[in-house]
């Protein structure tokens, strides 16, 4: 960015920053999990790309109102598209990781759990085990899908199925009953 540019735009947030701030305010973003500051930055990127883009472009008050709204929507959108895990308030409910060890002997018991599930997995017909490693690793359904080339509905048939028929050898092994 030339220097003429740069004296604009910080002309432009000295200008309307305090206006922005409070246009910005007025929208109870917390409640959407959304900071200010990060609006606020996000309506400066904007200004500034619109001013490398055009140097000799008029900016008034009006575009830089309708930049702050269309920031603001876009911040809603993104919000409420992934909602956010909210972190528990009080010290009492962190799990505190690193003083949380396992004994040798529960360590072990885990070990050979994990064997055990490892045994069941492999016991898969080759069809139905690689799209269940699959999901067990994170995958998402249409991923599998795509990497296994199936078809959506093939896929989850393969994983539920084999989810299932890993649950029942796994109680076969007297392992416990699971969640759903």
């Amino acid at each position: 960015m030339d220097i003429a540019t740069q004296q604009r735009l910080q002309a432009l947030i000295a200008q309307f920053s305090r206006k922005v701030r409070m246009q910005i305010e007025s929208n109870r973003l917390d409640q959407h999990g959304i900071d200010v500051d990060d609006i606020e930055q996000e309506v400066r990127i904007r200004l500034w790309k619109t001013l490398e883009r055009d140097p000799k472009a008029e900016l008034p008050a009006s575009y830089v109102q309708k930049v702050v709204v269309s920031t603001l929507v876009d911040a809603v959108r993104r919000a409420q598209s992934r909602p956010i895990e909210q972190l528990p308030e009080s010290e009492e409910q962190w799990v505190d990781w690193q003083h949380d060890r396992r004994s040798p002997d529960r360590s072990a018991g885990d070990a050979q759990h994990l064997d055990r599930v490892r045994e069941c997995l492999s016991a898969l017909p080759q069809r139905r085990r690689v799209p269940v490693q699959l999901y067990l690793q994170g995958y998402a359904l249409q991923e599998i899908a795509d990497l296994s080339d199936l078809t959506l509905d093939a896929a989850r048939k393969l994983v539920y199925r084999g989810l299932e028929e890993t649950k029942q050898r796994l109680r076969a092994l007297g392992l416990g009953e699971f969640d759903d």
